[in-house]
C-alpha cells in the first residue's frame, strides 16, 4: 500500500468540517514513505509502532483469502472484531484534565507514548484506550489492503479531545472508523450488545457503496439501547428480581424502576457479559431516558488499592430514584441502596466524583 498523501489529506479536510474540528494525520511509523517530503504539523509520524494483535491476525488471514466478501464487508468484519475483542480502560477518564470547555488534556504515557513495560502489562487483559485500538484497526486495515493502492488508511488525532480515530480513502468513499466516540455509548460496547455501528461516518460515498454495505450490517441489530432491553424483558430474558417486597417501596413507580434497571444489569452481564465500561454507558443511557440525567451523579470507584503501581478508578453512578439513593456498582454489577454516608469513611472504594485529583506523576504501569 503506497501511500497517496493527498488522498488522505483530502479525507483529513472532509473530516474536519463534518466534525468541526481541525485533525492531524497520524502514520505508521514502521513505514517511512518516500513520497512523502516533509512532513509539517498536520502530518505526523505516531509515536509509537503499529501493530496487529495475534488474537486478530487469524480474521484478517481469513478475510484475505475470501474472495467472496467485498471490500466494505471485509472492513466492517474486521471493526466487528476489534470492538468485540477490546474493552474501553476508563481508568484513563481519571487522568484527564479539562483546559477549556471542549478541549482536554492527558499524559501522553497514557496510551500515546508507551514504552515495552506498558505493552506488557497492555497484553495480561483486554482493556484499551482509543491510540491502542486504532492503531490495532488501523494496521490490520493496512495489512488487509496491501496489495490494493486504491485504498489509504491513516490515523487521524482529535488534538483538543486528546483522541485518536481511523480514516479508510479510496477511489468510492471516504470514512472514518471510531470504535470508541466518548459522547455515546462507544462501539467497543454497542457491538457486543447487538447494536447497530454508529462509530463509522461516511463522508463521501456516491454510489453508496459503503452506505449499503453499512445498512446490511446494521439490518439485524438495534439502534437503540433501551428499546433492544425492553425487547428483551418482554420476552421473558430477564430473571432478576429486587430483594425488597414492593410494599416496602413508596410507590408502585419506584419498585418498577429499581426493578427495570435490576434487570437491565442482568441482562447485560448475563447475555452479553459486558464489562464494567460498557455497562456504565448502558445504563447511563437507560437512567437517562427513563428518569432523567438529573437523577445520576458520577462516582468513583477505586480498585486494588493496595497496590502502588497499578490504583485503578471506575465510574460507577449515584442515583436518586424517587427520593431514595441507590448506586450502580459497576464493579459488581448490582444495583443496591446506598447511604452516602460510606463516602466518610475511610475504608471506602468511592470518592465523590470532583474530589479526585490524579498526579500525572502518579505511577500507573497499565495492568
Amino acid at each position: 500500500m503506497n501511500k497517496n498523501i493527498s488522498k488522505l489529506i483530502k479525507l483529513n479536510n472532509l473530516a474536519s468540517l463534518y466534525f468541526r474540528r481541525k485533525h492531524i494525520i497520524v502514520l505508521d511509523p514502521t513505514e517511512k514513505h518516500e513520497n512523502i517530503e516533509e512532513l509539517n504539523s498536520d502530518i505526523v509520524y505516531d509515536k509509537v509502532d503499529w501493530k496487529i494483535p495475534e488474537k486478530i491476525r487469524q480474521t484478517i488471514d481469513e478475510l484475505s483469502q475470501n474472495s467472496q466478501l467485498s471490500d466494505e464487508d471485509k472492513i466492517l468484519t474486521i471493526f466487528e472484531r476489534v470492538c468485540k475483542e477490546y474493552v474501553y480502560d476508563d481508568n484513563l477518564i481519571s487522568y484527564i484534565q479539562k483546559i477549556d470547555d471542549d478541549s482536554y488534556d492527558l499524559p501522553d504515557w497514557y496510551g500515546r507514548d508507551v514504552g515495552q513495560e506498558w505493552e506488557e502489562k497492555r497484553d495480561e487483559h483486554n482493556r484499551r484506550v482509543c491510540y491502542e485500538v486504532s492503531r490495532y484497526l488501523a494496521k490490520s486495515l493496512m495489512e488487509l489492503f496491501k496489495n490494493n493502492d486504491d485504498i489509504d488508511v491513516c490515523i487521524l488525532w482529535d488534538k483538543g479531545h486528546t483522541h485518536y480515530f481511523v480514516g479508510l480513502t479510496s477511489s468510492k468513499y471516504n470514512i472514518t472508523l471510531d470504535t470508541d466516540d466518548f459522547n455515546n455509548i462507544k462501539d467497543l460496547t454497542r457491538i457486543k450488545a447487538g447494536l447497530t455501528a454508529q462509530g463509522i461516518v461516511i463522508l463521501e460515498d456516491n454510489n453508496r457503496e459503503f452506505e449499503n454495505a453499512l445498512d446490511r450490517f446494521n439490518e439485524h441489530r438495534s439502534k437503540e439501547a433501551i428499546k433492544s432491553i425492553e425487547s428483551q424483558m418482554s420476552n421473558n430474558i430477564a430473571t432478576s428480581s429486587v430483594s425488597e417486597k414492593e410494599e416496602n417501596f413508596d410507590s408502585t413507580n419506584t419498585f418498577e424502576n429499581i426493578l427495570f434497571l435490576q434487570n437491565a444489569i442482568e441482562i447485560l452481564k448475563g447475555k452479553y457479559n459486558i464489562d464494567s465500561q460498557g455497562l456504565f454507558e448502558y445504563m447511563k443511557e437507560i437512567v437517562d431516558i427513563r428518569l432523567g440525567p438529573e437523577s445520576r451523579k458520577k462516582i468513583w470507584k477505586r480498585l486494588n488499592k493496595d497496590s502502588a503501581k497499578s490504583i485503578r478508578y471506575i465510574r460507577c453512578l449515584l442515583l436518586d430514584i424517587d427520593g431514595q439513593k441507590h448506586i450502580l456498582d459497576v464493579d459488581k454489577m448490582l444495583l443496591r441502596e446506598f447511604d452516602e454516608e460510606e463516602l466518610k469513611s475511610e475504608d471506602s472504594d468511592f470518592v465523590h466524583y470532583r474530589e479526585l485529583s490524579r498526579d500525572w506523576e502518579e505511577p500507573y504501569d497499565g495492568s
